[in-house]
């Protein structure tokens, strides 16, 4: 019966990957969909080959985070395996509750044709069903003073950035707004927050700072990439400088839909070797006894799963992101796709669970600011905020449901 419910569960885990790559589809295609560089059929094709080809990535470090980050390890029974029947099932209805959380809010999201996260749909199931099973200590938070020290040092960068800018204007008796200040703050305080928080920090809070670096990073990347490409190609013709972009948005495209894979991928990756792990499962199916070590099959499974999702995408939320963020040329698309690229490849390699929506849904308002503020629709951009905001908690809610339905249906 166990042996079933394994592979019960490791199908589950792979249908959220599908799900995953069906709802986040418009993260790979939105761009070059709006800009009329390729039909939203090829596009989408494009797309999932370069998701399949994600699995080339030699880490598997977000894999590790969120198998082993998140929560704490004794709430799972990782240190007592083999674990007794009732042991077994209530762990693998902690973890099922969060998977089947993230699912039901993709597919809310979808329906509501919103481009929310499914990573911090999966982190928020997560963490719900883990807070029901073991009280809030049943999540990995960082230690009191190491907080402390980062909200400290983070502020001082902030308070930094906010003060020189301030100073410069007033030397050029030209006083900046608040709006100014505040955004010379954020830009100053980001990278120090970044550096700061995979040193000092944990577990969820963690993963909640990079949940709100990371739009302003893809925002920032693509801006200052976007005024790069103005700069260099100044004196060209825009039919030129069109015709030139058409042709590098679909490396660009591509180069972005690899590392959303590899990103993407490693959510159920990590999930999966987490329930062969608790399972015991041995060699070669599963990973060497009492480490956490994802096996190829599951490398593969997953990174299929994602493509598959992709091919048959939400087309509900290309609209949103292609056509209603704000309008794209071939040249802010591919400044998007680049700039988004290298933010999730650089976060991929260091093993930190980004939003790869929030990177490319940042990355479209970065590079249609530098037209002008007007050009990006901001009454859209808030809707999608609102939605990553409400994410974590909506899905932890419904990760608490699913866990405490399972616990019923086990009999645990």
């Amino acid at each position: 019966m166990f042996v079933e419910l394994v592979v019960v569960a490791i199908l589950v885990v792979f249908s959220f990957d599908f799900f995953n790559g069906f709802h986040d589809a418009a993260n790979a295609i939105a761009t070059v969909v709006a800009t009329k560089v390729l039909t939203p059929t090829k596009a989408v094709g494009l797309a999932a080959v370069g998701n399949f080809v994600g699995m080339a990535f030699i880490t598997n470090a977000i894999a590790e985070t969120i198998g082993k980050g998140i929560i704490d390890p004794s709430v799972l029974g990782v240190g007592s395996i083999p674990l007794s029947n009732a042991q077994f099932l209530h762990t693998l209805a902690i973890i099922m509750g969060g998977v089947l959380g993230a699912i039901a809010w993709d597919l809310l999201t979808w329906l509501w044709g919103l481009p929310t996260s499914s990573s911090h749909a999966l982190i928020g199931g997560l963490v719900g069903s883990a807070i029901l099973a073991g009280g809030v200590q049943a999540i990995l938070f960082p230690s009191a003073g190491n907080m402390l020290l980062f909200l400290e040092l983070t502020f001082i960068a902030f308070a930094a950035g906010a003060v020189a800018v301030l100073l410069w204007g007033l030397a050029r008796e030209d006083s900046p707004t608040l709006g100014i200040v505040i955004l010379a703050g954020l830009v100053s305080g980001l990278f120090p927050a970044i550096i700061l928080a995979r040193i000092l920090l944990k577990g969820l809070v963690q993963i909640v700072v990079y949940m709100v670096a990371a739009p302003l990073v893809g925002l920032l990347f693509a801006f200052g990439l976007a005024l790069l490409v103005i700069r260099l190609f100044r004196r060209f013709t825009p039919t030129r400088v069109n015709h030139e972009f058409r042709r590098l948005q679909l490396v660009s495209s591509f180069f972005y839909s690899v590392t959303h894979g590899t990103n993407d991928a490693q959510k159920g990756m990590g999930i999966i070797t987490l329930i062969l792990v608790v399972a015991a499962i041995d060699p070669p199916w599963g990973p060497p006894s009492g480490e956490f070590h994802v096996p190829f099959w599951v490398i593969l499974g997953a990174h299929a799963s994602i493509s598959l999702g992709t091919f048959f995408g939400g087309w509900r939320i290309v609209r949103t992101m292609s056509q209603r963020v704000t309008a794209l040329r071939p040249w802010q698309g591919f400044s998007a796709e680049t700039a988004g690229g290298i933010a999730l490849a650089s976060t991929a390699l260091a093993g930190i669970p980004v939003s790869t929506t929030h990177v490319i849904a940042s990355a479209i308002m970065g590079v249609g600011a530098t037209k002008r503020l007007s050009a990006v629709r901001w009454g859209v951009a808030r809707r999608i905020v609102w939605a990553w905001i409400i994410t974590i908690p909506v899905s932890a809610g419904i990760g608490m449901a699913a866990y405490a339905a399972l616990r019923l249906a086990f009999g645990v």
